[in-house]
């Protein structure tokens, strides 16, 4: 017994250390607090981190078919408390289409950018404005999509097992999309649906399909179901709206628990020196160097001693890293 229960408290520790938030408090905004209350969507309630300094990032969501938003609303804590600030909103009518949904993710987009100039909102002048994301489960991952093709500054999208009417509509996919799903989805089958969705997608856009093995429709609902789904989700907004891609070799890994993982996505190379982005240090990335050096162009990768100029100490560091590696 006392075994049993030693093992029972490893489990749950490793649980809950997986399927940890991060590190930021999290607090909300309602439209009771200011909050604008647009004429396209309802219910419109944000999760962000408190006292954090920005610009911070931004990811509006919206449900599916006939469903609440507390249907998803998991994701809103979780997320503010990576730093990533989450707002939900609902359409007018739970009956609503994809188009609908597409609508009220814009509408949305326009009421959080507003806390932005908000002198009263908690999140006055801290929000990137410039670059944000939508996103959205079932039919909501179908509006998300249509929403980015109607407005190109939005910058990453999370399709959560979609739905749309027509997978061509896929066709016109030209920003960053991570598509999430289940492996027995019943309701949006991924055959007809997100498989459809990642292959109509052009292979010019960056794309992603993670889907999680023995999941469901509703699977994707919460990031507390799979704890790689949660991460990857953080790290897709990290590298396309923060423009910070320290984590995106663990965003194109396939996890554990996936049936399916698919992606055309690739890393930049992080490895100090690698100019020509081989993973290698060799006398290949010597020349692009003393060509950049004679150019009079910069590149950081190449700037060896940190002093924001490329010159001849660069070269000398990149040459003794080599010889001393061989």
């Amino acid at each position: 017994m006392k075994i049993l229960f030693k093992y029972t408290l490893i489990l749950i520790f490793f649980q809950s250390f997986i399927f940890s938030d991060g590190p930021y408090d999290v607090e909300i905004i309602t439209e009771q607090d200011g909050l604008r209350n647009g004429p396209y969507y309802s219910g419109g309630i944000v999760y962000y981190p408190a006292d954090i300094e920005g610009p911070l990032p931004v990811l509006v969501l919206i449900p599916g078919f006939v469903s609440p938003i507390s249907s998803i609303e998991d994701w809103g804590p979780y997320l503010a408390s990576y730093g990533i600030v989450t707002m939900f909103v609902n359409v007018n009518n739970i009956f609503q289409d994809p188009y609908y949904r597409s609508s009220a993710l814009l509408d949305g987009l326009i009421s959080i950018n507003e806390e932005n100039s908000r002198y009263n909102s908690p999140l006055f002048n801290n929000l990137n404005i410039y670059n944000s994301a939508v996103g959205g489960w079932s039919m909501g991952g179908g509006g998300a999509q249509i929403a980015a093709q109607q407005n190109q500054d939005i910058n990453a999208v999370i399709a959560m097992s979609p739905w749309l009417p027509n997978s061509n509509i896929a066709l016109n996919n030209e920003t960053p999309i991570l598509f999430l799903s289940g492996q027995y989805d019943g309701v949006a089958p991924n055959y007809l649906h997100t498989d459809v969705f990642y292959s109509n997608t052009p292979n010019s856009t960056d794309k992603l399909l993670f889907e999680i093995s023995g999941g469901n429709h509703q699977t994707v609902c919460s990031p507390y179901n799979n704890a790689s789904m949660g991460l990857k989700t953080v790290y897709f907004i990290e590298k396309y709206i923060e423009d910070d891609s320290i984590n995106c070799d663990d965003l194109i890994s396939a996890p554990l628990f996936s049936s399916d993982f698919l992606t055309n996505i690739v890393c930049e190379s992080n490895l100090l020196g690698d100019l020509n982005e081989d993973n290698y240090l060799n006398v290949q990335d010597i020349i692009v160097l003393i060509d950049l050096v004679l150019i009079n162009s910069y590149n950081d990768i190449g700037d060896l001693n940190y002093d924001n100029y490329l010159n001849v100490q660069d070269v000398i560091l990149l040459t003794n890293l080599i010889l001393s590696d061989n």
